[in-house]
């Protein structure tokens, strides 16, 4: 676990996602009250309460958690979380909150996606009492001393993406809205997964992000960046390239999915 400064206001706690530095983090937002932004999954919460203990924040001072989607590496730490904070109320989209309250299908569906072997790596959500969880589409959450939290709608990688904007800083924290930018691993990628993904709202989405002229984003995977315009142009860019890659294999008929990985993903091995 590491915990690093982001913002005068503003830190992140390391969680260590899938077990790894350098893949995931929690956001720990200050003002008069105390708010988290994101969860990790259930495996990750020992990690994210040693970081409050390590910023010296009680657990009752923290009084929200906002989530920006339903995915496990998200939210999935949620109900662990609002179990360890007991003040805290818990912030998603209101069109995927029943998940939270009642988890099972949620995590019947990911056991399916990610099969067997990988289910481990994700722990299973707790429940959170319906009475705890806020919609967050609508959100302006003033924390007092001028920090001020506020939800985009940010969909194309999951319908109910949102992202948080700070009136103080400027920055927007993003989620999945532009991918994955994980330097110590070099891997710099958008992230497309079925069976919700929708290539043209995510490419509107980043186009309604460029015209924020945003002057910081804070990415879960991974870390706060300043080349928000870079970033976001590039992340169109690749995302364009995966969809004609994929529309020319099935044209071509041949969508062989590791071939077209193996083409696609920034790993050193693929050249």
């Amino acid at each position: 676990m590491e915990v690093f400064t982001v913002d005068n206001h503003i830190w992140a706690i390391d969680h260590e996602l899938l077990g790894i530095p350098g893949v995931g983090v929690t956001y720990v937002v200050r003002g008069e009250e105390i708010a988290l932004v994101e969860t990790g999954t259930a495996l990750t919460v020992p990690q994210t309460l040693a970081g409050l203990d390590a910023l010296d924040i009680p657990r009752e001072a923290v009084r929200h958690i906002l989530c920006t989607h339903i995915h496990m590496d998200h939210c999935g730490g949620s109900g662990h979380l609002a179990a360890a904070l007991p003040n805290a109320t818990v912030y998603i989209h209101s069109s995927v909150a029943e998940h939270l309250v009642n988890p099972t299908k949620l995590m019947a569906s990911v056991r399916r996606a990610v099969g067997e072997e990988a289910w481990p790596l994700h722990g299973e959500l707790l429940p959170i009492p319906a009475e705890r969880i806020r919609p967050a589409e609508h959100l302006h959450l003033d924390l007092g001393r001028d920090v001020v939290l506020e939800a985009i709608a940010t969909p194309g990688h999951s319908p109910d993406h949102l992202s948080y904007r700070d009136r103080k800083s400027g920055g927007l924290f993003l989620g999945d809205a532009a991918g994955l930018i994980m330097e110590r691993w070099g891997l710099v990628f958008p992230v497309t997964p079925v069976p919700t993904y929708n290539l043209e709202a995510h490419l509107q989405t980043i186009t309604m992000l460029r015209t924020l002229n945003l002057p910081r984003i804070y990415l879960t995977h991974y870390g706060p960046h300043d080349d928000v315009d870079h970033q976001l142009s590039y992340a169109a860019e690749r995302i364009a390239e995966l969809a004609d890659l994929v529309q020319r294999a099935l044209t071509d008929g041949d969508p062989d999915v590791e071939a077209l990985a193996a083409r696609w993903l920034p790993y050193p091995d693929n050249g």
